[in-house]
């Protein structure tokens, strides 16, 4: 299979690695330190079993690629519009695109430029990270991807996705249901993970705490709120479901946005809070407490001027 990384941190490096390794021609998206890196010494994995480089094809314009079968579509949501623009040169006929990001309006953005029947959904459950240029982190286990069509249809081409993983050894499920996957996720990473990241606390502190764990709560029962005032399948007991879930995580673990938080990067509030706060005007619903995420997080910024603008081609950090 031929496929694309639109978007090669973390999740898409990891993921683009483990097809390349396997066989498949796998050519990743990226730009400046991380590209250099990647074209002068390959593309490293750490995980707790070991550590591996192997050569890779790495570009900064998607024009130089062409066509592909598969593009794994991983980055950041606040770039999603501009690195959708970057997929025309990738597209043919029966080029699938799957989004692996956070947030619920990537589908529709993606959509807009390689048109809804192209576009698959998944959601990504292990830790990984990009820790240095050309060195992508995995902690913990090897987790899960679990993806599906729109439709919920088993269709041919996610037979040939889900073939293609197996043959890399990557863990996965199709789902039937996918928009049901996206809510869950996205309740957990933005109702806790929102929290870690306003309160610059691991959850273990959070969840000790009287006032943290009614946070926490509060954080979750305003998504469901929401999710269901939308005709989403989320329940009351999906709040208690996802705080047990954030039990069994190690004291000190906070979410990507609270690391990007310490260390100055721009955020993904915006797609996170931002949109619970805008569907929930839309629907009427309040949401007082991912109000106050967004008016916190959003003062820590990069400001334009810092923020590289980055070209309609180019890799875009993931």
């Amino acid at each position: 299979m031929r496929v694309a990384v639109l978007g090669s941190g973390g999740i898409g490096g990891y993921y683009g690695a483990l097809l390349a390794r396997s066989g498949h021609d796998v050519a990743f998206i990226a730009r400046g330190a991380h590209l250099e890196a990647m074209q002068r010494r390959g593309l490293t994995v750490r995980t707790p079993e070991g550590e591996s480089t192997i050569p890779v094809t790495a570009s900064a314009d998607t024009a130089s690629i062409g066509t592909v079968d598969l593009v794994l579509f991983s980055v950041k949501s606040y770039d999603t519009e501009t690195a959708a623009q970057a997929l025309t040169p990738l597209m043919a006929r029966d080029t699938a695109v799957i989004t692996f990001q956070n947030g619920l309006d990537n589908v529709d953005a993606i959509a807009s430029v390689a048109g809804s029947e192209a576009v698959l959904a998944g959601g990504v459950y292990v830790a990984l990270q990009l820790v240095g240029p050309g060195v992508i982190l995995r902690t913990g286990g090897e987790g899960k991807v679990v993806f599906g069509e729109l439709s919920g249809t088993l269709t041919e081409r996610v037979q040939r996705i889900a073939d293609a993983f197996r043959q890399s050894g990557i863990p996965h499920e199709v789902t039937p249901d996918i928009r049901r996957v996206l809510w869950d996720k996205f309740l957990f990473i933005t109702g806790i993970g929102g929290v870690t990241a306003l309160a610059r606390s691991g959850i273990g502190p959070l969840l000790a705490s009287a006032a943290g764990r009614s946070l926490l709560h509060a954080a979750c029962g305003e998504i469901v709120a929401v999710a269901q005032a939308e005709g989403a399948l989320l329940q009351p007991a999906a709040v208690d479901a996802v705080l047990a879930q954030a039990a069994t995580l190690p004291a000190p673990w906070r979410s990507s946005m609270a690391r990007d938080l310490e260390e100055g990067r721009r955020l993904e509030v915006d797609a996170l809070s931002g949109a619970v706060v805008r569907r929930g005007l839309k629907q009427g619903i309040p949401t007082p407490v991912h109000q106050t995420i967004v008016a916190c997080l959003s003062v820590h910024q990069p400001s334009a001027s810092t923020t590289q603008e980055p070209h309609a081609r180019s890799a875009i950090r993931a």
